[in-house]
């Protein structure tokens, strides 16, 4: 057999295998878009890191200035299950914002907050940089009930 008959084969298995696996075709999109948290926070915002699991979805985004923002969406099979994580790791004590229940923490440049709605519990995180102003908890709120 020539080596031409064998290498053609073998680059179009590697393409695929590649394309396959690199999530082009997948056509997974992150669940808050940048354009959507600049419009809400100001600022120019990107994407770092997206991640979906069975039952956890995760992003990181940043700023220009150096701000950063973590969102964790974890799916439970029912209300009860979800509300018992959302308790459990309570920061401070509930309260209702725009529909969700919201737990919060907030020190110096940091915020932190879980929300529970239904049988999801979202997480977010925003740390600020030296010139930053914290956004509200609606602002934050606003960003996952889109």
């Amino acid at each position: 057999m020539k080596r031409e008959n064998v290498i053609i084969p073998v680059l179009i298995v590697l393409a695929v295998l590649i394309i396959g696996t690199s999530g082009f075709l997948v056509g997974r999109n992150p669940f808050i878009s940048s354009s959507a948290v600049s419009s809400v926070l100001g600022g120019s915002w990107f994407i770092q890191s997206f991640h979906v699991g069975s039952n956890t979805t995760s992003e990181t985004l940043y700023d220009s200035s150096g701000d950063v923002l973590i969102v964790v969406k974890y799916t439970f099979p029912s209300v009860s299950q979800a509300s018992d994580f959302f308790y459990s790791n309570a920061l401070s004590s509930p309260q209702s914002v725009d529909g969700y229940l919201v737990s919060s923490y907030t020190h110096g440049l940091s915020e932190s907050l879980y929300a529970l709605k239904g049988n999801s519990v979202y997480y977010i995180s925003y740390i600020g940089a030296s010139n930053s102003n914290l956004p509200s908890l609606t602002q934050l709120i606003s960003l996952i009930s889109s």
